[in-house]
């Protein structure tokens, strides 16, 4: 800690004493005179001090100037800095209550100040420690005004100071949301929200939490996504994010369609594996089989897939389809990888990636730069992968590249290439390289 620290926690531990008029029309009286060098050499104190004292260029003195210059103990004083955490607390509970009000207009209003002044933000993050005392009882005032007074004020605080203060959304934003999710999959908001609705709709909540709010807008979207699919198994899975699984046990819906594959190609029916009719399942009257049962159609099927090689790709199972798939285009990518390395390939690859314009159109501020370790996000690939890429092709980046502190990207070049139909066929051969060999020394040598 450094002096003006040290100084800085004194003061605020032991307040200075201000002086006023009628102090100093004592102090003439106790000496009978008001000349600054006599006051000085009777208290004892510097000249300098005495003399800014008695011509009021001083407002405040320590406690121990204050008794030799008095000859008395300073009155008892309130203190003029007081631990800025009530404060914070207060203020935090204010603007949540007040959407729309920010910490500007609040700082504003408690000093009255106009609209150009500079706001000093760390009173409110916590840079600074202390606060005046006036300024936290001008926020206590605003409370009071309102008809919150100390005790209700204290009970708020402490049950505003239990939930998650980073960031709040209203209720009413959420609540269509929630109507959506009941009416399609059954799910009451209670269940949602994980805490009864009721207390939202009497108006007792009005905010809830923005995790809480990104987590069921998420809930949302996968809801849509699933009843876009064919089938019930994706809703059913989303029904257990909100309701919650069942131990030893597995949705039917997730192994159906393995199920009605043995059932047309193997000579084993379906009460084979579930052990009873599949009515049973149709119907509702239950959704789930033990785990074992999952395990052997699932087992069976690998099975009999492998052992039967001439099927075809439209009678095997969705599961199964995906995996045959990756498959065949892991062969045609390694394929395209190993076509795009040799000469041609390369003279292609420099062709798709060359840019269309001039390095003053990509140098126009007009339309944006992008960090150059945030353009892989932008273009889809992974960050080892768009490095090789980089590493292979330094003399394009680098031609329209800019650097200032950091490399950046031009925001038109990168909308360029992923305009580029063709890109994609050199996107997945760098996607196949940084999954088979790890980055080299050269990757860290073009655009750091």
């Amino acid at each position: 800690m450094n002096r003006k620290e040290l100084r800085k926690k004194a003061s605020a531990m032991k307040p200075r004493i201000p002086v006023v008029q009628r102090d100093l029309k004592q102090l003439f009286a106790n000496y009978g005179t008001d000349s600054a060098l006599e006051l000085a050499k009777r208290s004892g104190l510097p000249y300098s001090l005495v003399y800014n004292v008695v011509h009021g260029r001083v407002q405040t003195v320590s406690n121990q100037h204050y008794i030799k210059l008095f000859g008395k103990p300073a009155p008892r004083q309130a203190p003029m800095k007081v631990d800025g955490t009530l404060f914070r607390a207060m203020a935090d509970l204010w603007l949540f209550l007040n959407d729309g009000v920010t910490r500007a207009d609040l700082y504003r209003e408690l000093l009255d100040l106009g609209p150009s002044v500079t706001v000093d933000h760390r009173i409110f993050n916590s840079k600074v420690k202390t606060v005046s005392a006036k300024l936290e009882h001008a926020m206590q005032k605003k409370f009071i005004d309102v008809g919150i007074d100390g005790p209700l004020l204290k009970q708020w605080l402490d049950e505003f100071d239990e939930l998650d203060q980073d960031d709040w959304v209203p209720y009413s934003q959420i609540r269509p949301i929630l109507a959506y999710i009941e009416s399609r999959l059954g799910v009451h908001p209670t269940a949602v929200l994980r805490q009864s609705v009721v207390r939202y709709e009497t108006g007792e909540l009005k905010h809830v939490s923005r995790t809480t709010f990104e987590r069921i807008q998420a809930l949302e979207q996968s809801t849509k996504k699933a009843l876009r699919q064919t089938g019930q198994q994706n809703i059913d899975r989303i029904r257990e994010l909100f309701l919650g699984g069942k131990n030893g046990y597995t949705l039917f819906s997730e192994i159906e369609e393995e199920l009605l594959f043995l059932s047309r190609h193997s000579r084993k029916g379906v009460k084979y594996y579930l052990g009873r009719s599949l009515w049973t399942y149709r119907t509702g009257k239950a959704k789930r089989i033990p785990d074992w049962r999952a395990r052997k159609i699932i087992q069976d099927c690998h099975r009999y897939i492998h052992t039967n090689p001439g099927l075809r790709l439209t009678d095997l199972p969705k599961s199964f389809r995906r995996s045959q798939i990756n498959s065949l285009m892991d062969v045609m990518v390694a394929r395209g990888s190993q076509l795009l390395s040799e000469k041609d390939g390369l003279a292609f690859e420099k062709r798709i990636l060359r840019p269309y314009r001039t390095k003053d159109d990509y140098g126009n501020s007009y339309h944006g730069f992008i960090p150059f370790d945030m353009a892989s996000h932008v273009l889809g690939m992974k960050r080892r992968a768009f490095d090789l890429m980089v590493a292979s092709h330094c003399d394009i980046f680098r031609s329209i590249g800019k650097y200032t502190q950091r490399w950046y990207l031009p925001d038109l070049y990168i909308k360029e290439l992923r305009g580029k139909k063709d890109f994609s066929l050199i996107s997945a051969k760098y996607e196949k390289m940084a999954r088979e060999i790890l980055r080299s020394d050269r990757t860290n040598t073009c655009m750091n």
